[in-house]
């Protein structure tokens, strides 16, 4: 009766060793929240990138160095609409907001901004609750 009790004990054990490993619960590289051995994919739940030799992609780009509405944006002003307030914008690329270079159109924070810029010219302007706080020629 003690072997069989034994043998059943053992049994568990080493079950219960392997559903811990597979959790990420065993052995150096498999904790919970790290180890090359932890990240999904590879039999864990951790959060383990699975290969501690590349570095791990942000989820988001990080908060700009300034506030946003001191970030100076350049571009060419390609259409100007007073009906909807916008002006739309070719922009370069803006390193502070991780923007790559694109056209957009933004609305202004006051109708009188539509006047200060034309079609074609380079412009300087910032942004305030994603509309136009500031514009003006390059």
């Amino acid at each position: 009766m003690r072997r069989r009790f034994a043998i059943l004990l053992l049994a568990g054990l080493l079950a219960a060793g392997t559903a811990w490993a597979q959790v990420g619960g065993g052995g150096p590289d498999g904790g919970e929240y790290g180890g090359p051995g932890g990240g999904r994919g590879h039999g864990g739940h951790g959060r383990g990138d699975g290969d501690a030799s590349r570095p791990r992609k942000p989820d988001r780009p990080p908060p700009p160095d300034k506030p946003v509405n001191q970030i100076e944006i350049v571009g060419v002003v390609r259409a100007i609409d007073p009906r909807t307030e916008q002006i739309t914008i070719a922009y370069e690329a803006v390193d502070a907001l991780n923007w790559q270079p694109g056209v957009l159109p933004f609305v202004v924070g006051k109708s009188a901004m539509l006047n200060a810029v034309s079609v074609g010219q380079k412009v300087r302007f910032k942004l305030d609750s994603q509309r136009i706080s500031d514009i003006r020629p390059f």
